[in-house]
């Protein structure tokens, strides 16, 4: 018998959290493409994951998530908001450790064994990841403006390259960085070299970051080094190149929302999506 896997879902919700999708038995891929989201496309695939990952039974209300989840994501990238491949891995740790499995590499195998693609799961998280950071970060703070209440700290600009131990130069590869990485080459050995896309399509730009934003190892290196910096920092999937492009401080607003704090950020939330919709270019297939 198969074991169910349940999942702690990253809504694309200002205000949902985490909850749980379950019963994904039986998953299969089908390779189809059913829309193209301003030239990004959805697989038939991404449609029946996202109907469990959701846990959404209308095939048409799964598109329309999966739209929203492109679209955010889409703009996140834009202005210079991405994840690390390390934080993906540690959702989907979160995940594994929330079915009493302690290491990604068991996970994966069973997902395998419940016909769930791990890919495609991951992806899933990214995409939302992402979402969700830009909501927090960006469409937060731009709603927040005016509001003095709030902590001032220190955040930092930071561009990155990530190789992958499973690439089978990985060591050529390090050494040929290690030799030549400065500032003003930096973007040239992003498009050539990094294995993570999100930021590689936007110069190895991760974003404007704050401590404790990142995960425990790549924070610490972060906020420990300062403006103009380019340090590296190995970890058991690869190896990371950082960039310390600027330095500052900013206001960050108070985190307690009021009933009506929450209630601007849904309208702004809906009518954001909205905007979004009209610009983007959806094409649907048959």
């Amino acid at each position: 018998m198969k074991r169910k896997i349940k999942f702690l879902v990253i809504l694309i919700l200002i205000v949902t959290g985490i909850s749980k999708a379950e019963n994904l038995e039986g998953y299969q891929l089908f390779d189809k493409i059913v829309l193209v989201v301003n030239s990004e496309p959805v697989l038939k695939s991404d449609i029946e994951f996202a109907k469990e990952w959701y846990r959404i039974k209308d095939e048409k209300t799964a598109e329309e998530k999966i739209i929203d989840s492109i679209l955010l994501s889409q703009q996140a990238r834009k202005v210079g908001i991405s994840v690390s491949p390390r934080e993906v891995d540690n959702a989907l740790l979160n995940i594994a450790k929330a079915n009493g499995i302690n290491d990604l590499e068991a996970f994966k195998k069973e997902l395998e064994k419940n016909g769930i693609s791990y890919n495609k799961l991951k992806e899933f998280i990214t995409r939302d990841l992402i979402s969700n950071k830009f909501l927090h970060f960006y469409l937060r703070d731009q709603i927040t403006k005016g509001i003095v209440e709030g902590t001032i700290e220190d955040v930092k600009k930071v561009r990155m390259i990530f190789i992958s131990k499973d690439k089978p130069d990985y060591q050529k590869i390090i050494k040929e960085i290690e030799g030549k990485l400065n500032k003003n080459n930096f973007s040239e050995f992003v498009t050539k070299y990094s294995d993570d896309k999100f930021t590689a399509e936007n110069g190895g730009l991760l974003g404007e970051v704050r401590k404790g934003d990142l995960a425990e190892d790549l924070d610490k290196e972060v906020f420990s080094h300062k403006e103009g910096d380019i340090f590296k920092v190995d970890t058991t999937e690869g190896t990371y190149f950082i960039y310390i492009e600027k330095e500052g401080k900013k206001l960050i607003p108070k985190q307690e929302l009021t009933e009506k704090d929450i209630e601007k950020l849904k309208k702004e939330y809906d009518f954001y999506l909205k905007k979004l919709r009209e610009k983007a270019v959806i094409q649907r297939f048959e």
